[in-house]
């Protein structure tokens, strides 16, 4: 050797100051009893020596380093494989232990060396296939999420809620079911909305643990965050590609892009009027007598569309479901008995694949219904004071009604609006050049309606 100086790493794969002390502690012992001086420590602490070690760590410090002398407690602290042992005799280290010097340079060091990185890479090896196992027997069949990361809306280990980041959750869902944009919830949070996605995607908000793709029954004792119509009704909504969260400028005005002009182009806020998109001799309108006219309007549609009958049974299409897609799995292991059929087994899949589409498609329908009735039914509330007069027409108070509707979020008044009517905007003057239609088949005339703002 042909300094007294030597390096010292210590490594240990939980953060845990004692332990690493009692390493350096160990490791200077040998350095002092040797006559040799601690020229420079490298510690790793809560760094698993089994995955990849980055640039910024002690271990990537140490191979850039000087030294050519490596104290370390034991090979093991420092390898866990053939990579890393080769990464070391590349970097010409000499190694020696608390247990024993090994010597890197020499024939028969290398060969102690190798084995021992074998045994440790066997060992590690046997850990994980152990922990495999643990984790399927956890999740399958004791319904308990596997030890890590803290979810969003729980405590650690994911079985008890936090219950002020489990509102959050509640109310995003809530939020997406009444025409909240993921952009702007993601925009409440913090959060890039690609991240409000997949936490509202996870089946764990809705009492499922989940393993290789597979859902599982939560445990009792693990929360459920959500119902599972409502986590259903979600993953509906949020399978519309419209959903899609896209770069470019958002909507800012109630109207823009919904209105449209008698041309046919779309309708854009500028300053205080909506104008044509198209060409600006084209319609114009003062925003302030449009956006209350339309609400009015929607009032009205949204009323009548209250009085049609209510919320449907899920309860029967969910179980012709499920009867459908056990019929799907005893024809798929029909395919492997003896003397099976294989174009009869073909033709009865496509049958029930066809038919499981069809439900699984009223299905979603009838849950995201649901929530539109519930909402309607609180719309209608705030629409109680509805007159009908003796000419048709219809007067109406938008006190309530204004209320409610200006505190959603502007991407739940779209949502409502570019849903439930459509605008078109002729050249003129006053509020008789704007025709608004309902979408809904059962009373698309909505002309006739007279809004006035009572005190």
């Amino acid at each position: 050797m042909s300094s007294n100086a030597v390096a010292v790493y210590v490594r240990q794969s939980v953060e845990h100051a004692e332990g690493i002390k009692r390493q350096l502690a160990r490791c200077r012992a040998l350095v002092e009893s040797r006559g040799w001086t601690i020229a420079e420590t490298f510690e790793d602490n809560a760094t698993s020596a089994t995955k990849a070690r980055g640039a910024q760590s002690a271990w990537a410090r140490l191979l850039a380093s000087p030294h050519e002398v490596v104290v370390s407690v034991d090979l093991d602290r420092m390898v866990r494989s053939q990579r890393d042992l080769l990464t070391l005799l590349e970097a010409g280290k000499r190694v020696v232990t608390v247990d024993g010097e090994i010597d890197l340079s020499t024939a028969d060091g290398e060969f102690r060396a190798t084995m021992i990185a074998a045994l440790a890479r066997f060992e590690v090896r046997r850990k994980g296939e152990r922990s495999v196992r643990a984790n399927a027997d956890r999740v399958a069949r004791r319904g308990l999420p596997v030890p890590g990361k803290r979810r969003f809306g729980f405590e650690l280990r994911n079985i008890e809620e936090r219950p002020e980041e489990a509102d959050q959750v509640r109310e995003a869902y809530k939020d997406i079911l009444t025409g909240r944009s993921l952009r702007s919830i993601a925009g409440e949070w913090g959060r890039p909305p690609v991240r409000v996605r997949e936490i509202l995607t996870n089946p764990s908000y809705a009492g499922w643990v989940v393993r290789g793709g597979e859902r599982f029954e939560a445990a009792p004792e693990v929360a459920r965050i959500v119902d599972r119509d409502t986590w259903h009704a979600v993953q509906d909504l949020l399978a519309d590609e419209a959903r899609r969260v896209s770069p470019g400028p958002q909507r800012k005005h109630l109207l823009s892009g919904i209105a449209r002009c008698e041309c046919g182009a779309s309708m854009r806020a500028l300053s205080i009027y909506y104008k044509c998109s198209a060409d600006s001799s084209h319609a114009t309108i003062y925003r302030r007598d449009l956006e209350p006219h339309v609400k009015g309007y929607l009032a009205l549609d949204l009323f009548q569309e209250a009085g049609k009958p209510g919320e449907a049974a899920l309860g029967p299409l969910a179980g012709k479901l499920r009867e459908l897609e056990e019929e799907r799995d005893r024809w798929t292991r029909a395919a492997g008995l003896p003397g099976a059929s294989f174009p009869l087994i073909e033709k009865e899949l496509n049958r029930v694949g066809l038919e499981i589409q069809a439900v699984a498609a009223q299905l979603a329908e009838s849950r995201v219904s649901n929530h539109v009735q519930r909402l309607l039914r609180h719309m209608a509330d705030a629409t109680k004071d509805l007159v009908e007069e003796e000419d048709g027409s219809v007067t109406m108070d938008l006190g309530a009604w204004l209320e409610y509707f200006d505190a959603l979020d502007l991407d739940a008044q779209r949502t409502l609006v570019d849903n439930r009517l459509t605008i078109t905007v002729t050249k003129g003057r006053g509020l008789d050049r704007v025709r608004v239609e309902s979408r809904t088949e059962a009373h698309p005339g909505l002309q006739g309606l007279r809004v006035e703002q009572r005190p």
